[in-house]
């Protein structure tokens, strides 16, 4: 049915358009804008296309990745989503079926002995319940990751009603000594932000996946509409702050990176953080604030602690997919 053409470079500015404009649940985290600021050998891509009678009906972002002498078609490791990205038009059964039976046999036939999809989270697509099923269908097991979020649709006014009580105390606690929220404007403003997050992480042993220059390069650069960063400040000194993520055609937002000087603990501006990025989304007519996974390990683990924390914002909860099997 398909006619399935690796992606090249020359093919940009078509990929961009079709996950933008044309597709049921590409977002910019699939466009070639955002995976092109990964460094050149960072990941060896696969990425592909599909066309029916010279019409683009899918694409599909991979990286080839390797792990116990297995060659593994990845949709993709370089962004938190990946998966097929369908043409509206093509969002049909007997189309998006072909698509993984298609895939399936491609990925077989250039050596790859399995296949991952991350499938793009239901809160960031039209619909998706599709092409889960046709990946079941064709013999893929799933695993999923708990992601809490915030509809606006079920959220009281005022704002702070729908925060438990421990929330709400350090949110007054945070308004008696004054902490004031703003965006950050300057390169040096992030640079401060992201010694909080490097601070905040090492805790953990971990450092973030994007380095300083590439959060510049995204803010600058590749996603000047869709992203933004936010500090919190007590008498002047930046003590918190966190990066945001606008999924514009869907009108969902979402926090990546929230990150506090440690020894602000007792005060709590994460929490006061928290409280006002939830205001201002809503203020700005979006109708969902993700929080991101709360899960580790293909979601065998569960960071109850995390899930807790976004609980206490009145959260409720949506299920992130990734589709995978052996060939």
């Amino acid at each position: 049915m398909y006619d399935i053409i690796p992606f090249n470079v020359s093919h940009g500015k078509i990929w961009d358009d079709f996950v933008m404009n044309q597709s049921i649940n590409g977002t910019f985290l699939h466009t070639r804008r955002f995976l092109d600021y990964h460094p050149k050998d960072r990941f060896q891509d696969c990425s592909l296309i599909f066309y029916h009678n010279d019409h683009l009906a899918a694409v599909c972002p991979a990286n080839l990745s390797e792990k116990n002498g297995k060659k593994i078609f990845f949709s993709h490791q370089g962004s938190t989503y990946g998966g097929l990205v369908i043409s509206k038009r093509y969002y049909k059964s007997k189309y998006v079926m072909a698509m993984a039976a298609e895939l399936k046999e491609y990925a077989k036939e250039a050596g790859f002995d399995e296949i991952y999809l991350k499938l793009t989270s239901d809160i960031l697509s039209e619909n998706n319940a599709l092409l889960e099923f046709a990946c079941y269908y064709n013999g893929f097991s799933e695993y999923k990751e708990i992601n809490p979020y915030i509809d606006y649709d079920y959220y009281k006014e005022p704002v702070i009603k729908n925060l438990s009580q421990g929330k709400r105390t350090h949110v007054h606690k945070c308004e008696r000594h004054d902490i004031k929220v703003r965006e950050l404007e300057s390169d040096v403003e992030i640079e401060k932000y992201y010694e909080i997050l490097n601070e905040n992480l090492k805790k953990y042993n971990l450092s973030p996946v994007h380095t300083l220059k590439e959060l510049l390069d995204l803010r600058n650069n590749r996603l000047k509409e869709e992203c933004e960063f936010f500090g919190a400040y007590l008498q002047g000194n930046m003590v918190a702050g966190g990066m945001m993520f606008y999924f514009k055609n869907v009108m969902v937002a979402h926090t990546q990176y929230l990150s506090a000087r440690k020894e602000y603990a007792a005060l709590s501006p994460m929490t006061y953080l928290y409280y006002w990025i939830i205001k201002m989304m809503k203020e700005r007519g979006y109708k969902k604030l993700s929080w991101g996974i709360c899960t580790e390990e293909h979601g065998y683990v569960l960071n109850q602690g995390l899930l807790d924390s976004k609980e206490a914002y009145g959260s409720t909860y949506s299920n992130n997919y990734t589709c995978y099997i052996s060939l």
